[in-house]
């Protein structure tokens, strides 16, 4: 099972924290550009379980990674 330190420890970028009613929770430590809003960047995510936003951070990363990539893009 994922825990709450584990995505912690992996996305350093993000406070992660579940809600009182059991959602999952990350929200960025920086500003994210509206450029890169624009081509799917977010600032909070949220999800059912531990797994689901391991899974977003994830996903988040490697849009980053790919509009650092290609500049153009965004």
């Amino acid at each position: 099972m994922t825990t709450l330190e584990d995505i912690a420890r992996v996305h350093t970028g993000w406070i992660i924290w579940r809600s009182d009613i059991g959602r999952w929770w990350a929200t960025r430590r920086g500003a994210v550009d509206l450029e890169a809003i624009r081509m799917g960047c977010a600032m909070t995510l949220d999800a059912d379980d531990p797994e689901a936003l391991a899974a977003a951070l994830d996903a988040q990363a490697e849009l980053i990674a790919a509009l650092a990539a290609d500049p153009a893009a965004g």
